[in-house]
């Protein structure tokens, strides 16, 4: 078994806080994220949809996951609280070196925010 660990993203708590994050970041075609995200993992031939990644991970665990929606909505506020962190810091000048720019982060972070709030308004 092979598995990839995000040290600085995981979590030691609910397993379905690290599912609805897993969830945000499935693009897929349409997705107002895969823009922001930079990746379109729909694009190549074989990937599983959102759905179907939730229906296989059901099938596989013993967790109840009617309530993913609010964890995927925990998942969206919580990557906008990154980015603002990130911007913040960028913004007084401690880049670190990298070059890179976060000029459109604002409107990410207020694009995330925006979704995580229509998530939980609709579940």
């Amino acid at each position: 078994m092979k598995a990839i660990l995000d040290w600085e993203i995981c979590t030691l708590g609910d397993p379905m806080a690290d599912l609805g994050v897993l969830l945000d970041y499935w693009a897929e075609p349409g997705d107002q994220m895969a823009a922001l995200l930079g990746f379109r993992a729909h694009s190549a031939a074989g990937f599983a949809s959102r759905h179907q990644v939730l229906e296989a991970y059901a099938a596989q665990s013993s967790l109840d996951v009617s309530d993913i929606a609010y964890y995927q909505c925990f998942g969206y506020w919580k990557l906008a609280c990154i980015m603002q962190g990130v911007f913040a810091r960028y913004s007084a000048g401690a880049t670190a070196g990298d070059l890179g720019s976060v000029n459109e982060f604002p409107a990410h972070i207020t694009m995330l925010a925006r979704t995580a709030k229509q998530i939980l308004e609709q579940h």
